[in-house]
């Protein structure tokens, strides 16, 4: 099991997911069958599911005294995120999506706003962000503050986790700061202009990372440590929402690592823990819990 050095310090999107389940129509006004406001995001939804799973984490971000900002900070409490370092700056909006599920093919429109709160700088990282913690989990989505972070990460021992979704500013620097980098097939195609993941996972590794972990949604998920490559089929499931299942990978991965276990122990665990979120509508309306996922994984607690 993770002890207090076993903290997982999460910067990145934590927001407000507004989801609902309707047909496809062309009419103007459609009444939706289900609906659920949830925190959730990038980060946020990682760090939930580290904490179900018997992990610690903290968040550090920026929201405002609104509605939204309560939600985020309310619901990720409710996991058992550590809240107490977040910023608020009053007057403004949170981050917030709209997510919109066919109730036939379960695909997904999502539509979001960052919201007006000012962005942090590096400056404003406190002191005493990375004591205690074993892990560092960025998105990239604020570089500067990003790359600042996981500067001092590295010359505090951290771990630095890189949550890769697509291409942009400081990316290569991320990267070259970072011991563990989980992308998604979109990212690995844009990083390495080629549809060959292995060649993507080989070029990855070689810009810094020990550990290159690439998602493939219904083709599961393929991963590269040293020599050793494993891939790992998705696991058959009826699938009823997927919105949220990388982020619940990639909490379930973080929490594996944690535990000293080998990457084609990380990857099953993992990979389960995200088909079986998709049972549930959003990303944190149905984290399971661990003796699900090592069931569903074969695997034993």
């Amino acid at each position: 099991m993770t002890t207090s050095a076993d903290r997982v310090v999460g910067l990145g999107q934590a927001t407000v997911e507004q989801i609902g389940v309707g047909p496809r129509s062309s009419e103007t006004v459609v009444e939706l069958e289900t609906f659920s406001v949830q925190a959730g995001g990038a980060v946020g939804t990682t760090l939930a599911t580290l904490c179900s799973l018997g992990g610690q984490a903290s968040y550090f971000g920026r929201v405002s005294d609104d509605e939204f900002g309560s939600i985020i900070i309310r619901g990720l409490k409710a996991f058992g995120v550590d809240m107490s370092q977040i910023l608020i700056e009053p007057g403004k909006i949170s981050p917030t999506s709209f997510v919109l599920v066919d109730e036939r093919t379960g695909r997904r429109l999502v539509r979001y706003t960052r919201g007006s709160t000012t962005p942090i700088d590096p400056g404003e990282l406190p002191r005493k962000l990375l004591d205690g913690a074993r892990m560092l989990l960025v998105d990239g989505r604020n570089p500067a503050l990003h790359i600042a972070a996981a500067e001092r990460a590295r010359a505090q021992g951290v771990t630095v986790v890189l949550d890769a979704r697509r291409l942009g500013g400081g990316m290569g620097e991320l990267l070259d700061l970072s011991d563990i980098v989980i992308g998604n097939e979109r990212f690995a195609a844009e990083f390495s202009h080629s549809s060959d993941m292995k060649r993507s996972l080989v070029e990855l590794t070689q810009m810094g990372p020990r550990v290159a972990v690439i998602t493939l949604g219904e083709e599961g998920v393929i991963a590269l440590e040293g020599e050793t490559l494993v891939r790992q089929p998705a696991l058959p499931i009826e699938v009823y929402d997927s919105n949220g299942a990388s982020e619940v990978f990639r909490g379930a991965f973080l929490y594996g690592q944690l535990q000293g276990w080998a990457l084609d122990r990380c990857l099953p665990f993992a990979n389960a823990a995200a088909a079986l979120n998709c049972r549930h509508l959003g990303g944190t309306g149905g984290i399971p819990t661990l003796t699900e996922v090592t069931q569903a994984a074969g695997m034993s607690a």
